[in-house]
């Protein structure tokens, strides 16, 4: 399905602030092209009986990532994670 004026807007507005983020707190000088990325966001928020609720949503580049590779980018991902809390744990 093609994209709306506005998601090309927005997912236009996205790519360039991770891009601007990557380039602030990355300490390489050249840190190349950005190609594919997964973003990852939680809401939470109050129903009108009181009831708190969450709702997660994931978005891709252009909304056009393929699946294998949003996969290998969050496994890879949790793995360094996984690697950083352990070494952190052994450090405690």
């Amino acid at each position: 399905m093609p994209r709306t004026p506005d998601q090309v807007a927005a997912d236009d507005a996205l790519t360039e602030a991770i891009d601007t983020v990557w380039r602030i707190y990355s300490e390489d000088d050249d840190p190349g092209l950005l190609l594919d990325y997964v973003v990852v966001a939680t809401r939470r928020g109050i129903d009108d009986d009181g009831d708190t609720w969450t709702s997660v949503g994931s978005f891709t580049r252009d909304d056009s990532v393929p699946t294998h590779v949003q996969m290998g980018l969050l496994q890879h991902r949790l793995t360094r994670l996984k690697q950083s809390l352990a070494e952190n744990d052994d450090e405690a």
